[in-house]
């Protein structure tokens, strides 16, 4: 009985390992097309809070913008104002800048920074919540002059930043 069992294990590893790598060029492209984690759009618009409140952003807090990191360092260098707050029910941090060069410079690099990072990380941005847990994020979308960090995949985010006018 065991040898039975074993010559089908062996068996059908084989097969299974074998029939496993016949994907397309076009699978492999399309599938790394959806697990895109930032996103750029209105390039030529200026945005406030305000205008994410309208969108349906549910703003909670503001942050400080002069944060520095354990080395001494802006967390989120040229920020002019950071917000928190929910939307789809889902934790979505605002940074805001001077315009939209500076969210594609300074802005993306504080955002690469702190998308993927641990939840309890103690460094690289992101909010700590009342129950001292740190907010991770795991994409972005930069509006305008703003870089919009998601907590999950960039949908929220990217329907967030459609909404707005």
């Amino acid at each position: 009985m065991h040898k039975n069992l074993l010559i089908f294990f062996i068996f059908s590893l084989v097969f299974f390992s074998c029939s496993s790598g016949n994907t397309s060029e076009d699978e492999v492209s399309l599938s790394s097309e959806e697990f895109s984690y930032f996103s750029i759009t209105k390039e030529d618009k200026s945005f406030s809070v305000d205008d994410f409140v309208n969108a349906g952003w549910k703003k909670s807090k503001s942050f400080i913008t002069d944060a520095l990191d354990k080395e001494g360092k802006p967390l989120t260098p040229d920020a002019k104002e950071i917000w928190y707050g929910f939307y789809n029910r889902k934790d979505i941090e605002i940074r805001f800048y001077e315009n939209h060069l500076k969210a594609l410079s300074s802005g993306a690099d504080s955002a690469e920074a702190a998308v993927g990072r641990a939840v309890n990380a103690n460094s690289k941005g992101g909010i700590i919540t009342s129950t001292n847990n740190r907010v991770s994020y795991q994409s972005y979308v930069i509006a305008g002059n703003a870089v919009i960090l998601c907590q999950d995949l960039i949908n929220n985010c990217q329907d967030l930043a459609d909404r707005l006018e």
